[in-house]
């Protein structure tokens, strides 16, 4: 059996190179440009737009610019009936303080006006030694007022101004009654007067009233103003009202012959030198001890001027 034969590839054509250029160098550059591929065209550089002219203004028609100003005077006007309905009180508004306006109309004439909330009463309390008849003389004029017209300040300053009145309280006790509360000056000693009787003074010698006699526990301040001069009367005073309630009530007279020469009379038991107003609790605790021994109590004097070395006359 024969071997099947191959076709035969057809032989490529021989390569020919170039010719082999020799010469000078201006030739071989020369060959080599021919040669070589051809160079791309270049593009010329885009240039920038050209700017667009500015559009014309719009001409507005006379129909468009009238309807725009009907549109905003609607709007204006819906504005302003907003403000108007929201600032106008509305009639349930008026109704409400027409109501209100009555309410105060009627409590103000039920306690300025009315027959119902006037004095009737007047409730007087404190007045020991003071006039009953010029606190009445003052207070009459408020039966019938209406309790909230009372001049309560007034009424204050006119009872103060009486001698033994150092306060007064006037409250209101609705619906009719009006309450005073009176304060008194409270005497402390009584002195001797010329005309006779006694005069009762307070605590910084200011005569309250004139009595027949000392009442009880007022101590009488035996006192000749004309050779011992005013001071000792002053002094007298101070040491009275620096006695205390329980010493007070013991002493029967004091006597001053000076600003430093004040005696206590006891109303039981020896006289006592107090001497000048000064230390007065000192000589109080000091008094009373030495009057808790029965041998001081019988004895014809003590001497407290100088509370620390007390001494006592058998």
């Amino acid at each position: 059996m024969a071997r099947p034969t191959r076709p035969r590839q057809p032989v490529p054509p021989p390569v020919e190179l170039p010719p082999k250029v020799t010469g000078a160098p201006q030739r071989r550059r020369a060959v080599r440009a021919a040669d070589a591929p051809a160079a791309r065209p270049v593009r010329p550089a885009r240039q920038a737009p050209a700017p667009r002219p500015p559009a014309p203004p719009r001409q507005r028609t006379s129909g468009g610019s009238s309807a725009g100003a009907a549109a905003r005077a609607r709007v204006a006007d819906l504005a302003g009936a907003r403000r108007a309905r929201r600032w106008r009180p509305g009639r349930r508004s008026a109704l409400v303080l027409a109501a209100l306006l009555v309410v105060v109309v009627a409590v103000g004439w039920v306690f300025l006006a009315s027959p119902w909330l006037r004095v009737e009463q007047v409730r007087t309390t404190g007045v020991a030694r003071t006039d009953p008849a010029a606190v009445q003389r003052i207070l009459q004029g408020v039966d019938g007022t209406p309790l909230a017209r009372v001049d309560v300040r007034g009424l204050r300053r006119e009872l103060t101004a009486l001698p033994l009145v150092q306060s007064v309280d006037v409250s209101r006790s609705w619906p009719s009654t009006l309450v005073v509360a009176v304060h008194e000056r409270q005497a402390v000693a009584a002195v001797p007067s010329t005309t006779g009787g006694v005069d009762l003074v307070d605590g910084a010698g200011n005569v309250l009233v004139h009595a027949p006699a000392a009442p009880a526990g007022v101590p009488t301040l035996d006192v000749d103003v004309a050779k011992a001069g005013a001071g000792a009367l002053q002094a007298a005073i101070a040491v009275n009202a620096s006695l205390g309630d329980q010493l007070r009530a013991q002493v029967a007279s004091i006597t001053a012959t000076g600003e430093d020469g004040v005696t206590l009379r006891l109303t039981k038991g020896p006289a006592v030198v107090w001497g000048g107003p000064d230390r007065p609790e000192r000589k109080v605790e000091v008094l009373l001890r030495m009057l808790a021994d029965p041998t001081v109590a019988g004895a014809k004097s003590v001497d407290v001027s100088a509370p620390d070395a007390p001494a006592v006359t058998p």
